[in-house]
């Protein structure tokens, strides 16, 4: 039987679409959710350098995040040209114009989407495709295809040119973050902050040591989405009042938890894991926690001091720790 909150991203019969045309192997993890479109997470893994180029484009509304976990591209994002690799992050807000060339065999983008259907978009271009030869790669149709969908493709590859990864501020290169913070059995590295997602969330990289737990009991209406990178987490979900459901979540993994979903997970290794949906102001909650350690350093060890801090900025876990 199907695990609905494990996603192995290697195995085609978890994944919701795949298509493989001979130059893109595509898959479609997960539906978007909620009325902002969010947490829809798709894998375009390209088999020939420079094959299918995504086009230089911008959107005009909602938000991406590209996850390269492997070959390189060859990017552009606002007249910028840089090249990403594994573990490389690039987010990218409305207008901003971006592009991306594969340079190695089986380069692959993770993207996950917010605000953007992606899958209906998907849904259509593949009918037309499947359907009507021809008449999605009219390049004319192809533009007024892409515009009502809301994305800007009359946009010429800007002059090329080579940026340092330093000075692209949409680029999150590997080993960095916007803010880091280390307590107890974990490192927690800010990918994408608040203001870079119309304050809806915050993309996490956590780096955790064995041991190290995080329980969720409450009864909360949040969707709660996962990606494990290496290592090695075991997670329990409870289905029922009676039931509980434990697996293990290991590299290129999904760990997906809808609304009102008690669950929890503990590192059984040295793991990476995103969060990709945290939907609790963290990074306010890691500088008040900070304060609180520098000011009273005795009470920042005491959980019963930690836990309505965490409640204030929605961190809505009911236990946490390393063992």
């Amino acid at each position: 039987m199907k695990n609905k909150y494990l996603i192995r991203m290697e195995e085609p019969e978890d994944c919701l679409i795949v298509s493989d045309n001979g130059d893109i192997y595509y898959r479609m993890f997960l539906d978007p959710v909620t009325k902002l479109l969010k947490n829809e997470f798709d894998c375009m893994q390209f088999h020939k350098p420079s094959s299918k180029p995504i086009e230089y484009h911008e959107h005009d509304q909602g938000t991406e995040t590209f996850f390269v976990t492997q070959g390189k591209f060859l990017c552009n994002c606002m007249g910028r040209g840089f090249v990403m690799g594994p573990g490389d992050i690039l987010h990218i807000q409305p207008w901003m114009g971006h592009g991306f060339i594969p340079i190695e065999p089986e380069s692959r983008l993770n993207i996950l989407f917010m605000g953007i259907d992606q899958q209906v978009i998907t849904q259509n271009w593949k009918r037309l495709q499947d359907n009507y030869p021809g008449v999605y790669e009219d390049l004319a149709f192809k533009r007024r295809f892409r515009e009502f969908s809301g994305s800007i493709t009359n946009r010429t590859l800007p002059v090329p040119s080579d940026f340092p990864p330093g000075q692209v501020q949409q680029l999150r290169p590997a080993g960095t973050c916007l803010r880091e913070h280390e307590f107890e059995g974990i490192k927690l590295h800010l990918k994408v902050a608040r203001y870079e997602t119309e304050g809806v969330k915050e993309i996490w990289e956590l780096h955790m040591n064995p041991g190290f737990f995080c329980q969720w009991d409450d009864f909360i209406p949040e969707y709660r989405l996962f990606y494990v990178t290496s290592g090695k987490v075991r997670c329990s979900v409870k289905t029922s009042s009676t039931e509980t459901l434990e697996f293990d979540a290991v590299g290129e993994n999904i760990i997906s938890i809808p609304p009102y979903t008690p669950f929890g997970f503990v590192a059984i290794e040295e793991t990476r894991m995103y969060d990709l949906d945290c939907a609790a102001r963290l990074q306010d909650f890691c500088e008040e926690a900070e304060s609180l350690r520098h000011n009273d350093p005795g009470k920042s060890q005491d959980k019963a001091a930690i836990m309505p801090l965490c409640k204030e900025y929605g961190l809505n876990c009911t236990d946490f720790g390393c063992t």
